[in-house]
């Protein structure tokens, strides 16, 4: 037991040799990124031997891969962010075409990421759009994307561009991925090859297992990471132009005049209730008023000529 756990340690040593130990955490784009290759480290090989293109054997496939990193020039991660001002009556229309054309370029040219519309049937309609497509597509895509604008009646407000030198990282943690690898290839020939205990057996299981679920988080980096090499990432964002007088500023003096109508309707039809329920007493009323009256001035006429 003594020497199988030897050789284990021994195995482990050279892995830790080539920086295995790390952690790992989410960066801002949803990529599982290894927190060591941002370091250099320690006993990493010299730059001739790491600049080679290596053999990678993808843990958990069963199958090898060739993954040469071509590191003669520098492995860029563009991102495209562009914000456009449309027509309120044609942004909906405008994003949803986006949509379509990344999907018909097909799943391996353009993935649509996030698409969202916002108050489509509003005053001040907005939408959100983010691809990842291959950088041929995306280059094709913004060369037309101002004209296209122009003649919506539009007009781009902003274009930006990113880049991230991601060769230190993916060249880092590829070497990580062929040490452990090579552990891996070790351990396992270990416990086809030696005879012993249980216990030892058992012993060598758990650091392959240990070993492989590494590996498999590092293959799953390195992938990551050659993805965003790969292809860009676009993000658009639409917004409806902006009118110099709001249509809700006047919407008070519309209300009103159109409340007008009905508020004269509804007082002429009060007053034709009103004459309809004083119009009996009209008639009553109107005879004794002009009696009164007339008596009253005969009554001052005679007061006159008396006096």
């Amino acid at each position: 037991m003594v020497r199988t756990t030897g050789l284990i340690l021994i195995a482990s040593t050279a892995l830790v040799g080539c920086g295995q130990q790390s952690t790992y955490t989410n960066d801002s784009e949803g990529y599982m990124v290894d927190d060591m290759a941002m370091m250099e480290a320690p006993q990493a090989a010299p730059a001739p031997m790491r600049a080679r293109s290596e053999a990678v054997t993808v843990a958990g496939s069963g199958a090898a891969q060739n993954a040469p990193e071509d590191v003669s020039a520098p492995l860029l991660a563009y991102s495209y962010q562009t914000s456009l001002e449309l027509p309120g009556e044609v942004l909906a229309a405008t994003q949803a075409s986006h949509v379509a054309a990344c999907q018909d370029a097909g799943p391996a040219t353009c993935q649509v990421i996030r698409a969202q519309v916002n108050n489509a049937d509003g005053p001040r309609p907005s939408a959100y759009l983010q691809l990842r497509a291959a950088p041929d597509w995306i280059v094709e895509f913004r060369a037309g994307l101002e004209g296209e604008t122009e003649e919506l009646g539009g007009q781009v407000l902003s274009d930006q561009t990113s880049v991230e030198d991601l060769t230190t990282r993916i060249v880092d943690t590829a070497a990580r991925v062929a040490a452990q690898t090579t552990l891996r290839d070790r351990l396992q020939q270990l416990l086809e090859t030696r005879d012993g205990d249980l216990s030892d057996l058992l012993a060598v299981e758990r650091e392959l297992a240990n070993v492989q679920a590494n590996l498999d988080a590092q293959a799953s980096v390195l992938a990551a990471l050659r993805q965003r090499v790969n292809t860009s990432m676009l993000t658009l964002n639409y917004q409806a132009e902006r009118q110099v007088v709001e249509p809700e500023t006047f919407n008070p003096i519309g209300r009103a005049f159109k409340e007008m109508g009905e508020v004269f309707a509804e007082s002429v039809a009060s007053l034709i209730l009103f004459l309809a329920g004083a119009l009996p007493w009209l008639v009553i009323a109107v005879p004794v008023i002009s009696g009164v009256v007339i008596g009253f001035r005969r009554l001052l006429r005679r007061k006159k000529a008396a006096s």
